[in-house]
């Protein structure tokens, strides 16, 4: 029988000799601590291979004197050497397929994977011992085992005669293929996020056979290479073979390597125990070292990891290709001048193609604006396979969002986790002073202090009788004990700064206590404070806080606006109330009228304002959607809710689908009395006369409420409501805010990519 191979082997004989091999498996699920042992059978072939600088004992004792656990495993080990020293003089063929069947017999027990490392295990002992035989390291008094007797025996004068350089090559190529072979193998073995596939547990049996086939004769090439030289072709066939059952293997190892950078990815965004965000980036970006410049700032000189060690918050900008709005642009690097993280943008391409020069160009384009913001100076080179997988696959869905829509603002906190993941809609919805703010603290306990003294004079009324200094001891006694508690109180403090400055704000508990201190729907929630990036402009709150009158209103049709404006004008000069119109609506054409006729205030003048304001509310909706989530809130028992009622009425009037005229909202002060429909709101205004007596009792704004909840309209223009089609929670049915019938649900597709904001309807 000669030398079987996957090359030329007739499928018959191919056939047979699998079904002896497979002949000799009975695993009964055991198992071992396969790297171990591997690690330590590597070192011995290292050694011999010429890769280290020196043969020790102790080194190559670390494989016969294993743990003290591993005694059996050991016995295994023992038992494989022998069996192939034992036939190490065989010279057919047929004897050494007979020693590779009767080796595998005796690692039945084990898997294919694990019977490779103790094969390996067991040559390593008769390669190292071999080299000590080689290397006189034996002489000179040193006790020989009974391995390394049985060898010299076999060798006798073979030592003397030094084996030829080209055969050593062999013998090393040969041996650096099993053990990559058996370490590709070991990798591969079953975990919780990977199973090997069909193809690769077929070809285990038959690699594990060649393994231990091309062990034995490496054995007899080197112990008895003078006497064989036939061993040199047989090994040159084995490595040949070798490296193609290798090749078998590597494609699954790289999809299981890609699978463990994402796993491990994914568990330290959520659960890490990293010291430092810097070790989360080195699973991001592709770096050499913590001080390679890889972020830039516009016109800066470049960043390197090290740069994040400090205790600033970052979020991470988050775009599909470049597709970022100038308005969202804008508003980032006004954020960036009012707070305090730092920004990183990553935009990450939809196709895994070279960037084409249009998309340099793009990019180049996009970067110009972003002046505030840090950037990847080459993202095609610095984003990792395993990053870009995890947002396209998990980042984005968890966000309810598909992989194309808008950007998305992850915040991560100091160790590199993710606290957040996404705060766009918080930053929009509340100020960064505000978001910054820190609520937590001791409340002064200056209340203790009285209570103590009307106790302590109480428990020593009359004492002053028989000791007069009495009153002295109290003050002195009180003034010990305050100075306690405001110690004690100022401790707290100082660990609550501590620990909040190695926290971020921008986290989902932080947005969930903001939604908790806004209890009311207020003209507050529309007109913040904003500092310089607030388009409803300061008058208005100063409105607020003037407890006016005010009329929101928007819509399309001018020949509305131009009706409701000057009925409310008429109305304001009757009742002698100074009632302020804000036209807030998107249509363009109709705000720039407004504006040339003075009809209204205007405070939406451009693209970026009504951007910002529309934008705004309707992350407000979102934000406000996610907050009842958390707080267990049903999803039937959101019309109960009055902000994200209010929230949704604006957005149904205002939505680019709708056909409504005009919609109006009015309060006094911050107080929303009522909002409605354009043409139930003008009718109320029309029939003045009608509800003018119940203005001196009431009061305007109610007077108007009243009137407006007693007029009944048959039809009305259709308003229409947009719900991602993401979220978890969108309510089966939904009911209009006008009539109370139950709305139409349709599936809309959107191409939003112009990042049009402004309506150009007549």
């Amino acid at each position: 029988m000669t030398l079987p191979s996957l090359s030329s082997q007739p499928i018959d004989e191919s056939s047979i000799l699998r079904e002896q091999v497979l002949s000799t498996d009975n695993h009964d699920g055991r198992h071992f601590n396969t790297n171990f042992i591997l690690s330590d059978a590597e070192k011995i072939l290292r050694l011999g291979m010429g890769t280290t600088e020196e043969v020790t004992v102790e080194k190559l004792n670390q494989v016969v004197e294993l743990n003290n656990i591993y005694e059996q495993l050991s016995y295994h080990i023992r038992q494989v050497s022998i069996e192939i020293v034992s036939d190490l003089n065989a010279k057919t063929a047929n004897q050494q397929h007979s020693t590779t069947i009767g080796v595998l017999r005796k690692l039945c027990w084990y898997s294919w994977e694990d019977k490779m490392v103790l094969m390996l295990a067991g040559f390593s002992i008769i390669y190292g011992e071999y080299i000590l035989l080689d290397s006189r390291l034996c002489k000179g008094g040193s006790k020989l085992g009974g391995l390394a007797k049985k060898l010299e025996s076999l060798t006798q004068n073979n030592l003397a005669e030094t084996l030829p350089s080209y055969t050593q090559k062999v013998i090393v190529d040969c041996l650096s293929y099993v053990l990559e072979l058996t370490k590709c193998v070991v990798e591969l073995k079953p975990c919780p996020y990977y199973s090997p596939p069909p193809s690769v547990i077929l070809a285990l049996p038959m690699a594990t056979y060649w393994i231990a086939t091309t062990l034995i004769n490496v054995s007899a090439a080197c112990v008895c290479g003078a006497h064989f030289k036939v061993h040199q072709n047989e090994l040159v066939e084995l490595t040949a073979l070798i490296f193609k059952t290798r090749a078998t293997f590597s494609p699954e190892l790289a999809k299981k390597k890609a699978e463990e950078s994402f796993q491990i990815l994914r568990h330290a965004w959520y659960h890490n125990s990293f010291s430092n965000r810097v070790e989360l980036f080195r699973l991001i970006f592709n770096v050499k070292n913590d001080y390679e410049g890889i972020f830039e700032r516009h016109n800066f000189l470049l960043e390197g990891l090290n740069y994040w060690r400090n205790d600033q918050s970052v979020l991470l900008l988050i775009t599909s290709g470049f597709d970022i709005s100038n308005e969202q642009i804008d508003f980032l690097n006004w954020f960036f001048d009012n707070s305090s993280p730092y920004i990183i943008w990553i935009p990450i391409m939809s196709y895994n193609a070279a960037w084409t020069t249009e998309d340099e160009h793009h990019f180049e384009k996009v970067k110009e604006r972003m002046y505030n913001l840090r950037l990847l100076n080459d993202p095609q080179k610095r984003l990792l396979p395993q990053f870009i997988r995890f947002v396209k696959k998990e980042l984005f869905p968890k966000c309810k969002m598909r992989w194309g829509e808008d950007a998305i603002l992850v915040s991560i906190d100091l160790k590199g986790r993710i606290v957040h993941l996404n705060v766009v809609h918080m930053i929009l919805t509340w100020a960064p002073h505000y978001i910054q703010k820190n609520t937590i603290g001791v409340q002064r306990l200056y209340n203790i202090i009285p209570w103590v003294t009307k106790e302590v004079k109480e428990g020593t009324s009359g004492v002053n009788r028989v000791v007069p200094e009495i009153d002295e001891m109290i003050n002195d006694f009180l003034s010990e004990i305050g100075g306690k508690i405001n110690a004690w109180a100022d401790l707290v403090d100082r660990r609550i700064r501590k620990v909040l400055a190695q926290s971020t704000p921008y986290h989902n508990d932080r947005e969930k206590d903001l939604w908790q201190q806004e209890t009311t729907w207020s003209l507050h929630l529309l007109a913040p404070k904003f500092e310089s990036y607030q388009p409803i402009g300061e008058l208005i709150i100063d409105w607020i806080q003037e407890e006016k009158y005010i009329f929101l209103y928007g819509g399309n049709d001018m020949k509305w606006v131009q009706e409701f404006t000057s009925k409310v004008r008429e109305v304001g000069s009757k009742t002698q109330l100074n009632i302020e119109l804000v036209y807030v609506g998107r249509n363009k054409k109709i705000r720039g009228i407004i504006d040339k006729k003075r009809m209204s205030h205007s405070p939406l003048h451009n693209s970026a304002s009504v951007w910002w304001f529309w934008t705004r509310l309707r992350s407000m909706f979102l934000s406000r959607i996610h907050y009842l989530d958390v707080t267990n809130c049903p999803v039937k028992d959101y019309n109960n809710d009055e902000i994200l009622q209010g929230l949704k009425k604006l957005l149904a009037y205002e939505s680019t689908n709708t056909t409504i005229e005009g919609w109006a909202l009015l309060s006094k002060g911050a107080k929303v009395i009522v909002c409605g429909h354009g043409t139930k709101m003008l009718r109320v205004m029309n029939e003045y006369q009608i509800w003018k007596e119940n203005i001196a009792p009431k009061g305007f704004g109610q007077a108007f409420k009243d009137h407006h909840e007693m007029i009944f309209m048959n039809r009305h223009s259709c308003c229409t409501l947009e719900y991602p089609i993401k979220l978890d929670k969108i309510p089966e049915n939904e009911t209009c805010h006008e009539c109370s019938r139950s709305m139409h649900k349709f599936l809309t597709f959107t191409c939003c990519h112009g990042h049009d904001v402004d309506s150009d309807k007549d």
